[in-house]
């Protein structure tokens, strides 16, 4: 398990990017993960998180940007963690990669290879 600080942005961006369908396996840790970066209703209160749909049907979130930097240490396992990687390199690779997702990019894929690992 590691420790990754997120922000309420990147909390959402990350819920917006894990796979929807799967294995049975992998979308367990997709749905404990989900149940991970969701926000606990002191922080939709306390940081005014609202969310609506928009014409096109993606979601537009938005919150009190006096809270903006606040984040929440969320456990991640190894197996999680891969999937996420997965996904952003997905992402990448296909030139869908949103800036929205840039940090975590920069968080879970280029961490990894900062410390040697192949990524």
């Amino acid at each position: 398990m590691i420790g990754v600080k997120l922000n309420i942005a990147e909390r959402i961006a990350l819920m917006g990017i894990l796979p929807s369908e799967s294995n049975v396996v992998t979308l367990r840790i997709v749905r404990d993960l989900q149940r991970d970066l969701s926000f606990t209703e002191e922080e939709l209160k306390k940081w005014k998180i609202k969310n609506r749909i928009q014409p096109d049907g993606r979601t537009l979130f938005t919150w009190d940007i006096d809270f903006a930097n606040e984040t929440k240490d969320i456990s991640i396992g190894e197996v999680a963690k891969g999937i996420i990687v997965e996904q952003l390199k997905r992402l990448s690779s296909e030139n869908r990669l949103r800036l929205e997702v840039l940090d975590l990019y920069e968080k879970f894929v280029e961490e990894k290879t900062q410390r040697g690992e192949v990524s």
